[in-house]
Parts: C-alpha cells; structure tokens; sequence
C-alpha cells in the first residue's frame, strides 16, 4: 500500500509588456529516435487579443509550430467575413485584412489558426465610427485609511465604459525597465488590454459572451472599488475608456496615491524550539491574541545582518509568503536545513506587507550527521479498529532518519522500497526537489514518531513497516523492518448515539424585533434551532438540514449521507440556528461515530415548519438568551 504524498507546487505568475521572463526547464536527455512514433504538431498564437482602428487596414499575428510535418498546411479562418485575404508568405506569421466599420457598434471576432488536428484562436475587436474621436475625461480619487484604499472614478461623457485598476509603482518600474522604448501610458495601456483579453478569453469558459465578459470588469458611471493593500506603498491607479466588446477607446488616466501605515500590534509572540537535530527543527509559537504573525527559519548569515526592516523588506519580494502567516499558537518541524550550522528561528508580527511587532529571533545549531549510527527500529501498536492503526515507532535513535508506513500484510520488502523510491523520484523530476537526498529528508521522519494509518479496510491483515535512509544520500541503508501481522476488525454499529430535536422553532419576524443585530437578516425565515445531546462514547457527530424529503433509504443510502454529511455538514458543534423555509418539506440527518471509529445509524427525521406552530419570543429568551450571533447561518440545502 503506498502512502498519498500531498506537495503543492506554489507558482509565481508575472504580467510583462513583452516576453522576457526566464525560459522554462529544458529536458537535456538526448531524443531516441523511433521512426515508427511521431510527436504532435502543436500550434500556438503568441497575441491574446488584437484591436483594430475603425479605419481597419492590414494587421498580422505571430504563431510558434512545433513539430510540423510534410502532410499538414497552415489555414487561418475568421466567424466573420470582415476578416479577410490570409497571407503565410512570412515564416511564424500570418497577414489578414480587416474591413472598415462602417456602424457606429464595436464589433468582435475570432480568428482561428489551423495545422492539421493543431489549432489555436485569438480574439480581433474593433472600434465603431465615432467611438475613437469622443475627448473623454476622468476623474479618479482616493480615500486612504492605512492599507484600506477605496478608488472613486467617474468618466465624461457620462455614457462611457471604462476599465479602472491599479499597480504598484515598484511593478510598473519593473515591467518599464524589461520593457525598452516603452512609457508607462503605453505600458498600462497593455496591462488594460491584457485584462479586458482575458476576461474575453475565460469568460467564454464560464458560457459568457464577450460583452458579458467584459461588462463584468468595466464600470458605467460613478464606481467605487474597495482594497487592501500592503501599507506605506506607492501605487498607480488608472483608467481607460473601453467599448462594450473591449476595445480600449482611450489612453489610461493615470493618478499615484501611497497607502498608510498599519497600526502596530500588541501581540506577544514567544519561541519555543523542542528539538534541534541535524537537518530539522521543531519549534512552537505562542501568542497573547489573534493577530497575524510570521513564523519561519532562516540561515543565521541571512539573519544575523539584517534590521527588523530589512528582514521584512526582504519578505516582501518572497515569491510565496501565504505558507508563513499564523493566527494563534503554531506548532511545525522546519526540515532540510544543513548540518552542524546556524540557523535563526524567526516570528514577528504582520500585516498588509508591513512589520507590526519586533522580530523575535532564537538562535540554534543543528547537529552533526553521524553515518555509522544505524536506525534500530521498535513499533507499539497502541490502538487497531476497523479503520485505522494507531502505532508509535522509534528508531533508537534521534539523529536516525528512516520512512514508515502501512502495507498489505503479503506485501514484499523489494516491492515497498521501489513504490518509495519512485514517489522519490517523482519530486525530484517535478523540480519540487533538487535531488533524492532532499526528498527523503522531506518524507522522512526522525526519533520516535505516533502514526496514525487510516482508511484501512475492515477484516484485513496489515503490517506497519519502516526503513533507514542515509541522510547525506537519500538511500535506505537498512533492511525493511516489518511488525507482525495486525488484523483490523469488523466494522459494527455503534450504541455511542446524538440526538437532535426539531419540535421547537421560531419565526424570523419575531426574533428580529428582539435581537435586530444577530437575526437582522432572518425575515421570512423559520429559525430552527439544532441542539445536540450526546449519548455514551461519542467523539465525532455530524448534522444538516435538507431540503425535501431523504427518507427512503432505497433511494438515498445512508453511505451517500454519510459521505456528505462529513464533507459539508456541521461537525461538532453544539448549537446552530438554521434558516429554513416555512411550509416545506425538509429532513434533518444525523450520526455519530465512537472512539473505535464505529458510526452510529443514521437518523433522519422528516419534518415541515408553519407560522402558526412557532415558539414565543419569551421561550427562545429563557432557553437562549442573546449570546447566539456567531451561531446564526441559513441552512436547508439539498443534497
């Protein structure tokens, strides 16, 4: 049984006036020919989105061909017969004449490129008589508090559409300074024209037509737009007039603004490092509130020298920084760091691109890799039901890197370690990892570790097993250490149970006349209050409203509620208020499961509310009080 490796491959995406981004990894190994296979040609537009003056005139689009052949020749089509007279004469590019406007409507089209089973498309708009020589007039301003930015625009004629956005400077900087010959009108000019192409481009996904697309990101009229953005920063907005199929119909309007400071924050963050080995650390992070914080390990030569300010500064231009912000008391294992070398755990305090506390840093030395010390491996099975194995295993000693997992109980040692290795390798050809070493550090596990093995099937014959890795190159250097034999059990009912009552409701009108602030929004509502009471060994519970009637089993399966239930049910929670309609029909379903991983039977209880069954004002007073505002949501879903 090979173990799910979850890996996120976080991707850096950058909007450049012209392509001058690094080239993507290159395959190296040497091409096997085989005139027997042939690769696909594969044929791709360099242009998004192509505008045309209501003059029209002879316009071109460049295209990359991969792997053409001698059976297959190039065709341009358009949709439209104001898209004309194709020219291939030039290599990677294709010629076409695009009529006049002669209506005063933008128009759009899509002209398709062809290579035998290989094609691409690209969207060809153009402007109506008049639209280009309208004078249009912006005026944007800006209500700044801190990092909260609210952009106002309106535009004369009041009639026209227009795109609005914003930049920061150091982006637009940067874009220029790849971009030569290129001024920062011409520049977010495209940067506007990319967008509406975009919106074009995957709205027609979402079923839109382009005018639907491009209405979704342009504005009529007076608008304002809400953002929160890193604090104490320089940024552009701009604005342009665009046409309904988004042709841009002006140069952008460009105004600067600088977004406040953030207030500081009184969190207290204290570091505790529980264990420091050769090529990791464990280390926690308490706090006095629930403000947001950094919490992450560097090399002590990065650290050392830098200034608080510095130190964010340089967090800033991570390509990545969501995998370091906390809420709240955080417990991790740093991994892959170098041995017998200085590190720096480091958590301080932001918020909106900006430090909110002094940096908190602990200084730490790993330890030194000792090659002759071998993993000598011990497992307790501490607990085995139908659906798991709880078992704690110790290499014997801490600096011992090893891999652990469950298998079949017939499973061989040559067959476990190659399924390890090719999941090894798997992260090392992604990229994910430079080399094996790297991987099995990450998959690997040091010291004595509790594993909790799940979803194992009942009645079954498993085994846990482990084996040593040498942590300098990646490869096991032990024999495949293997438990005896462990049986899971049956599955059975569980007599651990909830249960949830549904005689007592209230009507949405009455409650908000009561408590206007948290039942402002239950008008026309029944307010079902779902009260759990537990019965004998019950660990998890799981609960919802449904609309119509599931209480045919037949039809509906208690393995299909179950599985619903746990993926978009309330779990565990005591109280909620649910937001049904009156007069129809709904059921309630419920079940719990015990410590042995046992459900109990699902419930399901059928039930329809009406105004005249409510309970009074007074009776939810005496049973609830007013303390109920972070438990209202509306419920009554169907399955």
């Amino acid at each position: 049984m090979k173990r799910i490796l979850h890996y996120t491959k976080m991707l850096a995406v950058a909007l450049l006036f012209t392509a001058c981004g690094e080239d993507a990894p290159v395959d190296d190994k040497p091409a096997v020919d085989d005139p027997t296979t042939t690769d696909p040609a594969k044929l791709e537009i360099n242009e998004s989105f192509v505008q045309v003056a209501v003059k029209g005139g002879e316009f071109e689009i460049t295209y990359t061909l991969t792997n053409p052949n001698d059976s297959d020749t190039l065709e341009a089509k358009s949709d439209v017969n104001w898209i004309h007279d194709f020219d291939y004469s030039i290599d990677g590019t294709v010629l076409f004449t695009v009529d006049a406007n002669g209506t005063t409507d933008s128009r759009i089209a899509t002209l398709t490129l062809e290579y035998g089973k290989a094609k691409d498309k690209v969207t060809i708009t153009q402007s109506g008589v008049g639209e280009e020589s309208v004078e249009y007039e912006f005026d944007i301003q800006y209500e700044i508090d801190g990092p909260y930015v609210t952009m106002n625009v309106s535009a004369k004629p009041e009639n026209t559409r227009y795109f609005a956005w914003y930049m920061s400077k150091k982006g637009v900087e940067e874009g220029l300074a790849q971009s030569p010959g290129v001024d920062i009108t011409m520049y977010l000019n495209k940067v506007a024209e990319v967008d509406l192409s975009n919106a074009i481009y995957y709205g027609a996904y979402a079923g839109m037509d382009a005018e639907t697309a491009v209405a979704e990101l342009t504005f009529v009229g007076p608008s304002s737009q809400e953002f929160e953005l890193n604090g104490d920063t320089e940024f552009y907005g701009f604005t342009c007039a665009v046409s309904k199929v988004g042709q841009r119909l002006s140069d952008v309007v460009i105004k600067e603004f600088k977004t406040g400071k953030v207030e500081p924050s009184t969190n207290e963050l204290t570091i505790n490092v529980t264990e420091i080995n050769t090529d990791r650390v464990n280390y926690s992070v308490t706090t006095t509130n629930q403000d947001q914080y950094v919490a992450m390990v560097l090399p002590a030569a990065d650290a050392e020298d830098m200034t608080d300010e510095e130190l964010v500064a340089w967090f800033n231009e991570l390509p990545e920084i969501i995998p370091y912000l906390h809420f709240g008391d955080f417990t991790t294992t740093a991994l892959n760091l170098s041995e017998n070398a200085d590190y720096y755990v480091l958590a301080f305090g932001y918020e909106y691109g900006m430090l909110t506390t002094e940096v908190k840093r602990e200084k730490i030395h790993t330890l030194t890799i000792d090659s002759s010390i071998k993993a000598n491996f011990s497992v307790t099975v501490d607990k085995v039901t139908h659906f798991r194995i709880k078992a704690t295993v110790d290499a014997g000693n801490p600096t011992c890197l090893y891999y652990c997992d469950v298998c079949y109980a017939d499973e061989k040692a040559e067959d476990l370690i190659k399924a390890v290795h090719e999941a090894a390798q798997w992260f090392v050809d992604a990229g994910n990892f430079p080399d094996l070493a790297a991987t099995m550090r990450f998959m690997g596990y040091k010291g004595a570790n509790k594993f909790d093995f799940h979803t194992l099937v009942p009645e079954t014959d498993y085994r846990v097993y482990a084996v040593g890795i040498d942590e300098k190159t990646g490869e096991f250097n032990t024999e495949v250490f293997f438990t005896d034999i462990i049986t899971t059990p049956a599955e059975q009912v569980s007599e651990a149970h909830i249960e949830i009552s549904v005689d007592t409701y209230f009507d949405g009108y009455d409650l908000i006349e009561a408590y206007p602030e948290e039942f402002g929004d239950a008008d026309g509502w029944a307010v079902l209050p779902l009260e759990v009471t537990t019965h004998g060994d019950v660990v998890d519970y799981w609960y919802d409203v449904y609309t119509g009637d599931l209480t045919d089993t037949t039809e509906i399966p208690d393995t299909g509620l179950i599985i619903d239930l746990q993926g978009n049910g309330k779990h565990n929670t005591p109280i909620t208020m649910s937001y049904c309609y009156f007069y129809e029909d709904l059921t309630l379903v419920y079940f719990s499961k015990d410590s042995n991983d046992n459900n109990s039977p699902v419930t399901r209880v059928k039930f329809k509310m009406t105004p005249e069954g409510c309970a009074s004002v007074e009776d939810f007073e005496a049973k609830y009080g007013a303390s109920l505002k972070s438990l209202v949501y509306r419920s009554s879903r169907e399955l």
